[in-house]
C-alpha cells in the first residue's frame, strides 16, 4: 500500500513518454479480508488464487509490474509470458524486507532499470541493476541511444554482439548517410562513411566485426550488422469503400519489398479525411502500430503531384488530384519528396510513399 501511495504521488514516466495513470494492487486471496475476496475491478485490492493465472490476464495490459516477495516466484510466473525485450513490460521485484529492488526484465528498452531506481528512491531500498551497460558507469547502452535518437532496431539478434563490442572497448562502425543520429556520438561509435550506396565492408582480417547501419531503405542482411530503420517514410493511401481488411497490409509488404524500402521506416499512414476510418486502413495502422494522418480533400488538391486523378477530383468536388501522392507528400512536410509514385493495386487501392525531411534528416 505504501508503494501504491508513493507512486500515485510521484508517478513513473515510461519510455513512451506516458506517465503511469494509476496503480492496481493484487494480493493472494488468503491475505485479503473476506469482504475483498473475488472483489469487483474497482476494489482497492484485487485478490487472486494463483499468481500465474492473474498475471497471464494482466501482463500485457499494464505498463509495468512490481512484485513484493521472492524473485523465484515472479520469474516462474513471468517466464511463459515473455516474448521479446522490445515488447515485454518491465518487471521489478522488491525483497520481502523492502531492502532491495531488483529489475528482472526489460531493463533498457522497457525502462525497467529507471523504474527500479525510482521505486528504490520511493521506499528507501537499494536498486539492483544487472544490465552490463548500466553496471559500468562509462558504458554505452546502445539500444537506449538508438531509441532516444528516434531510430528503430530491425535486427534485435545482432544487438548483443554490437553492445558487447562497445563494452569490450572496441570501436563500432556506423553507416548513417542520412545523418539521423546526433552529431555527437557516444564513445566507441565511429562514422565509417557517408556514401549513399551501402558500402560498409568489414575491416580486413575481421570479417565478423560488428557494425551499425541506419537508413530508410531495405538494406541487405549481413552477419554482425545491426540494421536500424530511420522512421521517415509516409505511406499515402487511397481506397475504394469496403476494401478487404488485409489489402493495405499486403500492398505495403509487396510494394516495399519490390522497391527496396524498409517497412520499419514507416512513420505514418496518410489519406483523405473521408477514408481515414476505412476498416482496411484502420487494421493496417493497428497491426503496424502507426498513426493515420488524414487531410481535407481541399488541402490535398492544393498539393502538386505527378499523377493527378480526374475521378478523385470529381469524387471530392475538387480539381484533379492524387489522394495517395498528395497525402504522402503532405504528411512528409516541407521538403518531402516521393520515393514511390502512385501504384494501383487490384483496381481498389492506390499507394504512394514520400520521404520526410525532419530534424537532421537530409534529402538523399
Amino acid at each position: 500500500m505504501r508503494l501504491s501511495t508513493e507512486l500515485a504521488a510521484r508517478p513513473w514516466r515510461a519510455p513512451s513518454g506516458l506517465w503511469t495513470a494509476g496503480v492496481r494492487l493484487y494480493a493472494p486471496a488468503r491475505f485479503c479480508p473476506e469482504s475483498e475476496r473475488d472483489a469487483e475491478p474497482h476494489a482497492s485490492v484485487r485478490s487472486f488464487k494463483r499468481l500465474r493465472d492473474a498475471l497471464a490476464k494482466e501482463y500485457r495490459r499494464c505498463a509495468a509490474h512490481v512484485f513484493a516477495g521472492a524473485a523465484g516466484i515472479a520469474v516462474r510466473a513471468l517466464a511463459p509470458l515473455l516474448r521479446h525485450k522490445s515488447l515485454d513490460p518491465p518487471a521489478v521485484v522488491i525483497s520481502p524486507d523492502g531492502r532491495f529492488a531488483v529489475c528482472l526484465v526489460s531493463g533498457h528498452w522497457g525502462g525497467g532499470n529507471a523504474l527500479t531506481r525510482h521505486i528504490a528512491r520511493l521506499v528507501g531500498a537499494c536498486p539492483v541493476i544487472t544490465t552490463a551497460s548500466d553496471a559500468h558507469e562509462d558504458a554505452v547502452a546502445l539500444d537506449i541511444f538508438l531509441r532516444d535518437a528516434g531510430v528503430r532496431i530491425v535486427d534485435w539478434d545482432e544487438l548483443p554482439r554490437a553492445q558487447a563490442s562497445l563494452l569490450e572497448g572496441n570501436s563500432l562502425r556506423l553507416w548513417d548517410p542520412c545523418r539521423v543520429l546526433p552529431e555527437v556520438l557516444p564513445p566507441g561509435l565511429k562514422h565509417e562513411c557517408c556514401h549513399e550506396e551501402f558500402v560498409l565492408e568489414a575491416p580486413q582480417g575481421h570479417p565478423h566485426a560488428p557494425a551499425v547501419a541506419v537508413h530508410w531503405r531495405l538494406l541487405p542482411r549481413r552477419a554482425s550488422l545491426l540494421r536500424c530503420a530511420a522512421p521517415c517514410l509516409f505511406v499515402g493511401l487511397g481506397c475504394r469503400k469496403n476494401t478487404p481488411r488485409e489489402a493495405v497490409l499486403e500492398a505495403i509488404e509487396v510494394c516495399f519489398e519490390t522497391n527496396g524500402l524498409q517497412p520499419r521506416a514507416i512513420a505514418a499512414l496518410a489519406t483523405v479525411t473521408e477514408k481515414s476510418r476505412e476498416p482496411a486502413l484502420v487494421h493496417a495502422a493497428k497491426s503496424l502500430e502507426l498513426p493515420v494522418l488524414d487531410f481535407a480533400a481541399k488541402t490535398l488538391a492544393r498539393c502538386a503531384s505527378p499523377n493527378p486523378s480526374t475521378a478523385a477530383g470529381r469524387r471530392f468536388g475538387q480539381p484533379p488530384f492524387s489522394v495517395c501522392e498528395a497525402a504522402a507528400l503532405t504528411a512528409a512536410g516541407k521538403g518531402g519528396r516521393l520515393v514511390l509514385p502512385k501504384v494501383k493495386i487490384a483496381g481498389r487501392l492506390t499507394m504512394a510513399v514520400a520521404l520526410g525531411v525532419q530534424g537532421r534528416l537530409e534529402d538523399m
